[in-house]
């Protein structure tokens, strides 16, 4: 079962500041980078149960290859 992920308002502007910054330093990561973010939202909602809450019932998954911004 696909479960349902919630995200905070301020998600919105801080993934655009984070894309801008990848594209910054090259063309083309900021699309990886949602290509990566996309891709690890996808295996939280197939098997939460393996990531670790962090606050409540939030849950962390870092992408590989981006480091926080």
């Amino acid at each position: 079962m696909t479960r349902r992920i919630v995200f905070r308002p301020e998600v919105e502007t801080d993934l655009a500041e984070a894309v801008d910054w990848y594209e910054m330093r090259g063309q083309g990561l900021g699309a990886e980078f949602l290509r990566s973010l996309d891709a690890v939202i996808a295996q939280v909602q197939r098997r939460p149960a393996l990531y670790p809450i962090v606050f409540g019932s939030a849950r962390r998954r870092c992408c590989a290859g981006f480091p926080t911004v």
